[in-house]
């Protein structure tokens, strides 16, 4: 009867301890998991900045030019000035010319219509960024992000920008891989693959991530950017649950599971070659930046293979401390060496 009461005992103890488990997992915010929305609210609007660009009358250029900047001052300042360069001259008249040079050359106007013909309506782009805007506010309720500006900067590479709130899109970025003039201005073949809209709402979040947490790579070795940028991942993964990993962070879908087969051998190179507490910046940018390979890994490796080990660091210092939010998580002080240390980190080695 002891031997049986124990027995009992000991399968009520662990019940207990398997449906506080349960409990306790449901009640965390796991990565990549939905939660609900119903409740958050935002103030979303979209503006098609490209269209009131190319309506400006040439012929009252001045005038049409002020009631645009009237209507729209904060991003306006910012497009001609930064996105399109036209307003760095101090010369009005100048400034005047490139514009005018930007809406009637049939360069330009040819982007243009391509654009209006890839994006007669931005519906699908809308809900996906209302969405994206809802989880910023589920999980920092004081941000304000929720307008849009859909702009053309002529093939000047601005993807996604941030204006404080405001959030702005360069459509020409989002052609297709097809489109043929972005080998023209000299884009690289893999940056060329993600020129798709499915990255629109991915590229948006990571600009958001980098307003609210600019990032300073001053002073860093290759393992403080690792879990730096293994951070912004993390964030994104919440920001966009039902976005998949590849495209989260830029890679196909070999190259992710490339990744995933070979996680112990990449980090050991990193380990062997003495790279995670290089300061030497040529040595750290080819790890934590965009590329078309990783230097001294094979040919199916990707660029940025650096981001994705600092990832799967911030993966596991999360599941080591479930008592830790997001927000906590993403906001940590502590240096690459006191994470990785502190989520155990160390795969299989490889090689």
């Amino acid at each position: 009867m002891r031997v049986q009461k124990y027995y009992v005992q000991a399968v009520a103890v662990l019940m207990v301890c398997y449906l506080t488990t349960v409990l306790l997992s449901a009640c965390q915010q796991k990565p990549g998991k939905k939660v609900d929305l119903k409740n958050v609210q935002v103030h979303y609007r979209s503006i098609r900045f490209d269209r009131a660009v190319f309506s400006l009358d040439t012929n009252q250029l001045k005038a049409t030019l002020d009631q645009l900047g009237n209507q729209h001052p904060d991003f306006a300042a910012i497009y001609f000035r930064e996105l399109t360069g036209f307003s760095r001259t101090p010369d009005e008249q100048v400034f005047h010319a490139s514009l005018r040079h930007f809406l009637t050359f049939k360069d330009y106007r040819n982007l243009y219509d391509s654009v209006r013909i890839k994006f007669p309506d931005l519906k699908e782009q809308d809900e996906a960024l209302k969405q994206l805007f809802r989880y910023v506010k589920y999980y920092y309720p004081k941000s304000s992000y929720g307008s849009v500006y859909y702009f053309i900067s002529g093939l000047n590479q601005w993807s996604a920008v941030t204006v404080d709130s405001l959030v702005g899109v360069g459509l020409d970025m989002y052609l297709g891989k097809q489109y043929p003039f972005y080998e023209s201005v000299q884009l690289p073949f893999y940056q060329i693959e993600r020129c798709e809209k499915e990255y629109i709402p991915v590229n948006v979040c990571r600009v958001i991530h980098e307003d609210m947490f600019p990032q300073d790579a001053e002073g860093k070795n290759l393992l403080d950017l690792m879990v730096m940028k293994g951070k912004q991942l993390y964030f994104m993964e919440h920001m966009l649950p039902e976005t998949n990993e590849a495209l989260l962070i830029g890679f196909t879908p070999q190259q992710l599971k490339w990744c995933e087969q070979n996680e112990g051998m990449i980090w050991n190179y990193f380990a062997k070659q003495k790279l995670l507490y290089s300061t030497q910046w040529q040595e750290m940018l080819r790890y934590v930046n965009d590329g078309p390979t990783s230097t001294g890994m094979t040919a199916e490796s990707p660029g940025n293979i650096g981001s994705w080990i600092g990832w799967q660091i911030v993966r596991q210092y999360a599941e080591k401390f479930p008592e830790k939010t997001l927000q906590e998580i993403v906001a940590d002080a502590g240096n690459g060496q006191q994470l990785m240390e502190r989520a155990r980190y160390k795969p299989k080695a490889g090689f």
